[in-house]
């Protein structure tokens, strides 16, 4: 099947029609994510992020299917009081950016969409929204930072878990002084992209190094990708997957990552296969298969029990150079 945006489209309009039919509360559809770029296929894979707002009750939070084997559906459940306090979207990157889109919208009851897309994109570039937006993540940087040191040495999951997130939340503060939030197959490459746009090529030399993406440059990552592959196959079918890692998102996942292993920077796949492999791992009741090439990955970019102290010392660093930089962007802009 030849996979195009206007079958993308009519698959999130077919799934809106058939809930208005089966949740009678629905008040509102509208998309997210990578539907609404002009190239949302990676590897030959895709997802729909589809937002299905409640009138009173959400049936769940999260739900994922399969559509085809190339195409997942990534259901997320609100309710309408979620929205209620419409402007302060303006400051929120992940709920407010999306309604800030024209072509979002799939089913509208009395305009109540179209009220809160017009609330929210008023004012939502200027300087003071986008410097509230990105000190968020910036706060949430520095407050996972603090937490690092908190960390049992020999808990060196939890570790890498918060070292992941607080690197995360630092790359989407710089990166949100220009753009949505960065979304995980594509992390690397949009981050890249965007510091380039800035004119901070030190930001991506530091971000690149605390990833250690530098220690992998001359090897093959084919052999960690079939680890991971086998590793997702494995949680899938212990019946105990998060939503995110759920069976209907493998292709979505490993077809990217293959994708981009088998591009001309390999290193892209770091990022995307480190933290979803870790979630992995995180989520298994015990042991996996690729426990081995696990470890190899890990040493192989430097983020070990052994390395862990001096990586939480240049992490600190890091932050402070992204504090600097988004302070005289603030200066620059008046705010």
């Amino acid at each position: 099947m030849r996979i195009t945006i206007n079958l993308l489209l009519k698959f999130a309009k077919d799934t809106v029609n058939q809930r208005k039919r089966s949740e009678p509360d629905l008040h509102a559809a509208y998309l997210m994510g990578s539907l609404l770029e002009d190239d949302p296929l990676l590897g030959g894979t895709t997802d729909i992020d589809l937002v299905l707002v409640h009138k009173y009750l959400a049936p769940t939070k999260r739900e994922t299917t399969a559509l085809t084997p190339e195409v997942s559906l990534d259901i997320y459940h609100k309710v309408q009081n979620e929205y209620d306090q419409l402007r302060e979207f303006r400051q929120d990157a992940r709920m407010g950016y999306p309604l800030t889109n024209n072509h979002i919208l799939l089913f509208d009851t009395d305009h109540w969409l179209e009220y809160a897309q017009s609330c929210v994109t008023a004012d939502f570039h200027r300087a003071e929204n986008v410097l509230a937006r990105v000190t968020a993540f910036l706060t949430s940087a520095r407050d996972g930072w603090r937490d690092l040191n908190e960390i049992t040495p020999n808990n060196h999951l939890a570790w890498l878990d918060q070292y992941l997130d607080t690197l995360e939340m630092g790359a989407n503060a710089i990166a949100g002084l220009i753009g949505p939030p960065l979304t995980t197959r594509r992390f690397m490459i949009t981050l890249k992209q965007r510091l380039e746009t800035l004119g901070v090529p030190e930001v991506w030399a530091g971000f690149y190094g605390l990833l250690g993406c530098a220690n992998i440059q001359d090897l093959s990552v084919e052999h960690w990708v079939d680890a991971f592959e086998q590793d997702l196959i494995e949680l899938a079918e212990s019946n105990t997957p998060p939503e995110h890692l759920s069976a209907p998102r493998q292709a979505y996942y490993v077809q990217g990552i293959r994708a981009l292993a088998n591009g001309d920077d390999p290193t892209l796949t770091v990022w995307p296969m480190l933290r979803t492999w870790l979630d992995v791992h995180l989520a298994l009741p015990e042991a996996s298969p690729g426990i081995e090439s696990w470890g190899s990955f890990l040493a192989a970019l430097k983020l070990t029990d052994e390395t862990s102290e001096i990586k939480t010392e240049a992490l600190d660093a890091f932050l402070d150079s992204l504090e600097v930089l988004i302070e005289s962007w603030a200066h620059t802009y008046g705010v």
